[in-house]
This record gives structure tokens, sequence and C-alpha cells, in this order.
């Protein structure tokens, strides 16, 4: 029984948030915080095109969402996407929502080659490994080499940055397209992508972010 626990602390991995040994991909001391980060309405249904919000950019989330773009843990937004998806298929306004295409925000191709990594992609993907629903990044393209919307300043400075930002090839698409992002601040980067979509006839029928900033970061 002894000899047992030694391998089990021997072949434990390492938190990638914390550091701390765990039998788990994330601790419990990460995980517990990240679940209380989740938002108590998941979905808006006053806005124009239905907006699911998982949680919160605040606290636990923030510091795993920070941990994963820029200390390169690209899994950790593919396990988020996971709870994402958890989280829709118990939502009842999620559910009347039965055919969707699923497509991630993408990054300018420069930023990515430096990252090595696009989060809104490993976000959908986790979330389509959980939903089967179709995962198409390939139906928006970003052109634009914009700054981070958290560096800009006003709604309008927010909205100049993110002009034109995105094309989408023409294709054809069978089911309404989900966009899919990280971090949901004043909704330019939504908007500027669903232009995008709506230039093509592609219809947008829902958003899903993994965390909203709160009133005052707007």
């Amino acid at each position: 029984m002894k000899f047992d626990r030694v391998l089990d602390l021997f072949f434990q991995s390492k938190c990638p948030i914390c550091n701390r040994s765990t039998p788990d991909y994330l601790c419990v001391y990460c995980t517990k915080p990240l679940i209380a980060c989740r938002s108590e309405q998941f979905c808006e249904t006053k806005l124009p095109i239905p907006l699911f919000c998982w949680g919160v950019y605040d606290d636990a989330l923030k510091r795993a969402i920070g941990t994963c773009k820029y200390q390169n843990q690209p899994k950790i937004a593919t396990y988020l996407g996971q709870q994402m998806g958890q989280t829709w298929q118990t939502d009842r306004d999620a559910l009347l929502l039965k055919k969707l295409t699923v497509v991630p925000i993408p990054m300018h191709p420069e930023k990515q080659k430096q990252r090595g990594f696009n989060q809104a992609e490993l976000l959908a993907r986790g979330f389509c490994d959980i939903t089967n629903m179709p995962c198409k990044p390939e139906l928006l393209v970003r052109t634009k080499n914009t700054k981070p919307q958290m560096q800009t300043k006003s709604k309008e400075e927010r909205r100049q940055n993110l002009d034109q930002a995105f094309v989408s090839p023409k294709q054809k698409v069978k089911y309404p397209v989900l966009l899919v992002d990280d971090i949901y601040t004043s909704g330019a980067t939504i908007e500027s992508a669903i232009l995008a979509l709506t230039a093509q006839q592609i219809k947008v029928g829902a958003i899903l972010v993994l965390a909203r900033t709160s009133l005052h970061d707007r």
C-alpha cells in the first residue's frame, strides 16, 4: 500500500496554473475557484443574437487565461472549452439551438506564429469534443493585425481597431454559425466578425465566449 502511494506521487503531473502536484490535469485548488467563476446567467437572450458567457473575467479565470496565452499552456484552453461544452449541454436556452457550425475568432497569422496557437480555436475544439458540433475555423480569416482590445481606451477606438479586420471566404454553410472567443469586452471583435460572415450570406445564430469583462472594464 505504501509503495502504491509512492508510485502515485511519482507519476503525478504538475498543475499548469499553480505548479502543485496533481493526479488530474488541474489541481483541486485551481479547479474549484475556476468553477466558482461561472456566470449565474449563461445566456443573454435580450441581445439581437444570443450571447452565451461561461464566466466572469476575474480572479481564477483571468489567471487561467493568462497562463494559457502567455506561459505556453494551450491545453488549458482545450480544458476550458470542454467545460463550456458541458455547461452548454445542460442549458435550456442553448439546447434550443440544435444545429450550429462552430467558428472560432481567428488570430492574425503573425500573432499566431508568435504564440504558437489560437486559444479561441482550442476553446472551440474542446467545446466540440463535448457537443459533437462541426468546427470550421476556415470560415473566418483575420486580415488586419490589430492591437489587443484590452489596450484600447474607448468603444470608438475598439471599433476603429477592428474595422474590416476579418474576411470570410465564399463557402456554403449548412447550419448557422456559433462564434467562439475567449474574452468579450465591448463586443467590437464579435461585431466585426459578424459583418464579415453576413457579407457572404452566412448566418450567425449565437455567440459563445469563455469570459466577459465587468462593466467598468469595458
